[in-house]
């Protein structure tokens, strides 16, 4: 037993300076994605007429994803799929293609996220590592410490990182042994992107009113809304690709199409505030009213992009929703409006993802302990509202 049980150890302290080199080299690159990314969308911010590019730059990556990515295009879920088990090859093209992709469309305007571009790369990561060792036994775990990487370098969590990644592709179980390659893989990823010099917004909300029965009722009235939105991310995402796929059957068109449907919207709305990862509206949110059906705004444009097949992620996106919703409904429930933009950007995001732990660890490492009872309880009851579909449709769940 004792034999075992030194073996396995040792095999995970091997694992373990894998995932140095995993963290290292995902922190690079994410580092490398994040400045491009800024620069990106400031020109988008400031050039409006690159709008017209959107429908273009669209045809373009699909172009290149049918010709060289292959299965590339499942992104995040092929991740997850080997994570549990599969087969199916993942190339290293996926780590360009998604790279270029996600520039591309928040340069031009597109409203989509970021760390669906982190997993894939670090997730490429850590399975061209895998094979170029020949540690096929020890995928799953090298895989976990890939998207550790890969969030944890994109948001500056690293705890959450490593949550998610353990979290996110078996609902309900967790993989002890990924544990510690995978944090190691996370605090690496995120040191890393950090001495690049890269920036992450944290937010500080003030005390909240003392903690009451009747301010219990209020948080679970909060929770069930953002559960709905979840919900409503997962189906409209899901109904944007059933339409889109259903009528009009040539990726090429569907996704002009698609981008063409943005841009028109951009310029009906007449700003920049939805376009991109939406980062100045989510600030407001904590600080002052935004517009009421702002939430609602970017959950349509946000699905719609993604529906139409354009790279990024859900994540920031959801974010934005979250705390927007909290924000608007602050009033109505007599929540301190950043308290409620707090709870509804990791109560939104536990919704979609299905991944309540996680959810409540980035609130740790974003707001503090400031309400932790009432993040754990919203992350929950998101998660039991929005039911089990998400936005990664392999996840699978314990029964």
């Amino acid at each position: 037993m004792y034999g075992v049980t030194k073996m396995k150890s040792i095999k995970i302290l091997k694992l373990t300076f894998i995932a140095v080199i995993i963290g290292l080299l995902s922190g690079i690159s994410i580092g490398v994605f994040l400045i491009l990314l800024e620069k990106a969308i400031y020109l988008n911010l400031n050039y409006y007429n690159l709008i017209w590019m959107l429908p273009i730059s669209g045809v373009l990556m699909t172009f290149l994803y049918k010709k060289f990515g292959g299965n590339s295009s499942k992104g995040n879920n092929i991740i997850i799929e080997n994570i549990n088990g599969s087969t199916e090859e993942i190339k290293f093209i996926m780590a360009p293609l998604v790279f270029v992709g996600t520039v591309l469309t928040h340069l031009f305007g597109g409203s989509v996220g970021r760390e669906g571009t982190g997993v894939q790369i670090g997730g490429t990561i850590g399975n061209y590592l895998c094979k170029m060792i020949n540690k096929n036994q020890d995928k799953k775990i090298l895989l976990i410490s890939g998207v550790a990487a890969g969030f944890s370098s994109v948001f500056g969590t690293p705890l959450t990182g490593t949550v998610f990644a353990l979290e996110v592709s078996y609902i309900g179980s967790l993989s002890y042994d990924s544990m510690l390659p995978a944090i190691t893989a996370a605090i690496v990823g995120d040191r890393v992107v950090r001495f690049l010099g890269v920036k992450h917004t944290h937010f500080n909300i003030p005390p909240v009113e003392p903690f009451m029965f009747t301010n219990i009722l209020r948080i679970i009235a909060l929770a069930i809304c953002f559960g709905l939105a979840s919900k409503l991310f997962i189906d409209m995402t899901k109904l944007f690709k059933y339409v889109l796929g259903k009528y009009i059957s040539n990726n090429y068109l569907k996704i002009f199409v698609g981008g063409s449907l943005m841009m028109i919207a951009t310029l009906i709305i007449g700003n920049r505030m939805y376009n991109n990862l939406s980062l100045g509206l989510l600030t407001d949110a904590f600080i002052k009213e935004v517009p009421n059906f702002a939430f609602l705004i970017k959950l349509v444009l946000t699905t719609l992009c993604l529906g139409a097949g354009y790279q990024g992620g859900e994540v920031t996106p959801l974010f934005v929703i979250g705390a927007t919703l909290g924000s608007t409904l602050s009033n109505i429930f007599g929540v301190p409006r950043s308290v409620a933009a707090a709870l509804g950007l990791v109560g939104v995001f536990a919704g979609a993802t299905n991944a309540p732990i996680a959810c409540f660890i980035m609130y740790l490492e974003l707001f503090g302990s400031v309400n932790i009872v009432f993040a754990m309880s919203v992350c929950i009851i998101s998660v039991i509202i929005s039911g089990k579909g998400g936005i990664y449709s392999s996840q699978l769940w314990v029964e």
